[in-house]
């Protein structure tokens, strides 16, 4: 884990030196509190971000049982926008998911929002990112009712990100290649291997789902309007008439090619944040600035370099910071938590009828053991932690030798 790392007046930081996104935040975040702007929420989970592991979160201890060492460690934030913490998150996530895995392809869908929208969901993140989800998940389903007669599994992710920060809400889903019959004796698979549903068609329904739970919204007043236009009917109806017009983009990558692709994906793709420590380049402390590494898919996926100046650093970061509660992952049709468990053995027990058992390999799910400076054993378990009052308290152990390095 890391320690604190101070940064000295008028210096550059280096890949050399502590180059994390909590460092640019210790740097930075005091003298730009006033110019950011930000409610109470977005400042909280910046600061949790800006003290993960350093001495300013309370003391966490730790025994390697093998060899009765106990190290102390400052603790982590364990907040989900922190890239610091998020591995160990996405690792427990996906050993759950494993067990909901069929032996089949999967697709791969995108579903995305308009620009024109932006500034509206940003003022309605609680209301409008649960109808993404919701009109995304409905336009799936639906079309696996017609067109196979019967339940899809969806997994989707919430993304607000682009390469560089900006704001660009779209939702990945994580979709079976086949549907389980109402009556759990059949399983369906589409007659084409290339393609799921048509993505004209599918656009098309998904475009008018949310823009009618968008339009009811509007007209209960149940949302913050950013733009004093849309209070105006005819503006409004303009605006509504532009958004039906425009192509919406739904994009469709090659399905998978089985559980064990799906799990590397998982792996790498779900837990992802807006911008993850390996990205950063350098900061420089004197003329504030940020620089971090984007892949420009319009020139060939081309790694390139972008420096911006801390403020628009931070409050691009910021726009990604999702309100207090909003689920980012969610499961629809068999994979649903209602009726995962029942619909997974029914799927699976008719492959194996068919022969076509599920095997996963123990390396599909990735997994780095933290291991002791001193004697480098791994299997280390929490045996003490601090509390807010800053008192110790023990969890079950006996004398141990402590090392706070």
């Amino acid at each position: 884990m890391d320690s604190f790392c101070p940064v000295v007046e008028g210096s550059t930081v280096s890949a050399h030196q502590c180059l994390t996104l909590g460092a640019i935040l210790r740097a930075f975040l005091t003298a730009l509190l006033p110019l950011l702007k930000l409610g109470k929420h977005k400042l909280r989970v910046l600061w949790r971000l800006a003290v993960c592991g350093t001495p300013a979160l309370a003391p966490i201890f730790l025994l390697v049982p093998t060899a009765r060492i106990g190290i102390g460690r400052h603790a982590p934030c364990g907040d989900r926008h922190c890239p610091r913490c998020l591995a160990a998150k996405s690792r427990q996530w996906l050993q759950k998911q494993t067990q909901s895995l069929l032996p089949i392809p999967y697709f791969h869908c995108v579903f995305t929002l308009p620009a024109e929208l932006n500034s509206l969901v940003l003022a309605n993140q609680r209301r409008l990112y649960p109808l993404l989800f919701e009109c995304a998940a409905q336009s799936l389903l639906e079309f696996g009712r017609n067109r196979l007669q019967g339940d899809l599994g969806i997994t989707a992710v919430l993304h607000t990100w682009g390469q560089k920060l900006d704001f660009h809400p779209h939702l990945h889903c994580i979709v079976t290649a086949g549907a389980l019959s109402p009556d759990r004796k059949q399983w369906h698979s589409p007659k084409q291997r290339k393609f799921l549903f048509p993505l004209r068609a599918l656009g098309a329904l998904f475009r008018g789902k949310f823009l009618a739970g968008l339009a009811q919204m509007l007209d209960s007043a149940e949302l913050h309007l950013p733009d004093s236009q849309l209070t105006i009917p005819a503006s409004c109806a303009r605006w509504f008439s532009l958004l039906y017009s425009k192509r919406w983009v739904l994009y469709a990558k090659r399905p998978f090619g089985g559980a064990q692709q799906v799990l590397r994906y998982l792996a790498n793709y779900t837990h992802r944040v807006a911008l993850s420590n390996r990205r950063i380049i350098a900061f420089d402390v004197q003329h504030q600035s940020v620089t971090f590494t984007y892949r420009d898919y319009r020139h060939g996926s081309q790694l390139k370099e972008l420096t911006l100046s801390a403020l628009e650093f931070i409050r691009r970061f910021s726009l990604h910071i999702l309100p207090s509660g909003l689920v980012r992952i969610r499961h629809y049709g068999i994979l649903g938590n209602n009726r995962r468990k029942r619909d997974i053995q029914a799927a699976r027990a008719i492959f194996e009828r068919r022969g076509r058992a599920l095997e996963l390999q123990p390396q599909s799910v990735p997994d780095k053991p933290m291991t002791c400076p001193l004697c480098q054993k791994p299997g280390f378990r929490l045996v003490a932690f601090t509390d807010a009052a800053g008192l110790l308290h023990l969890i079950g152990v006996g004398p141990l030798l402590c090392d706070s390095s």
